[in-house]
């Protein structure tokens, strides 16, 4: 890839994640349908005239330490192909977390969109994205409207839905959120670096963070 423009390094990307998600069908079968209509939208749309300008975040630091605990598993191919292009994506955080969670864990993490918003490849309604979050960081529970499937790469965070226990997933299990259900990763020793996508109903809608002492009911919808 040395050398490749951005166009072909995004093509590159885009037939792994197609790929990876084919294979996560058959491993996964009864994800079949959601994991089925985030590849459709990943093969189908465009990449914009003019793609977001790059913008590095200070949570890329622990990239490299990602990256390298990826090359050693079953997702290295496609870690590879982001690596080749994450240089000249546009790196996001949830900026309204930062009241709540503080200016470290800010500076601690960060996404990069593939499709969705600010993203090379536009959608309304599906997001697929890379993710990091640095050593000894807690990503507390949260949920969301749409629905969301996580596929680690390695490491050693734990990963709570609902009302089980936390607990750590091996790389490319799919991790699967429902509408609404509430969730959250504890990151221990290692970043977390995951590929996940989110399929939305309408347009995407913000993460709400949750209270320690209890779930208020998801928002009235219409």
């Amino acid at each position: 890839m040395a050398g490749a423009g951005f166009e072909e390094r995004f093509e590159t990307l885009r037939g792994e994640m197609l790929r990876f998600l084919a294979a996560r069908q058959r491993a996964f079968p009864r994800l079949a349908a959601p994991i089925s209509r985030a590849a459709q939208a990943i093969a189908a749309t465009p990449l914009a005239a003019s793609p977001p300008r790059p913008r590095r975040l200070p949570g890329c630091r622990h990239l490299p330490a990602a990256l390298e605990m990826a090359a050693g598993g079953p997702m290295a191919s496609l870690a590879a192909a982001f690596a080749a292009l994450e240089g000249d994506l546009r790196w996001l955080r949830s900026e309204h977390y930062r009241t709540r969670l503080g200016d470290d864990y800010m500076a601690n993490y960060g996404y990069a969109n593939i499709v969705g918003f600010d993203a090379p490849a536009p959608h309304e309604r599906v997001v697929a994205s890379f993710f990091v979050i640095g050593p000894g960081r807690h990503y507390p529970r949260h949920r969301h409207q749409a629905e969301e499937i996580y596929f680690p790469f390695g490491g050693d965070t734990l990963w709570g839905q609902g009302d089980e226990a936390p607990r750590p997933r091996p790389p490319g299990e799919a991790i699967h959120n429902p509408p609404w259900l509430p969730h959250e990763m504890i990151v221990r020793a290692t970043p977390l670096f995951t590929f996940c996508f989110w399929l939305s109903p309408g347009p995407i809608a913000r993460a709400q963070l949750l209270d320690e002492g209890g779930l208020p009911p998801p928002p009235a919808m219409g």
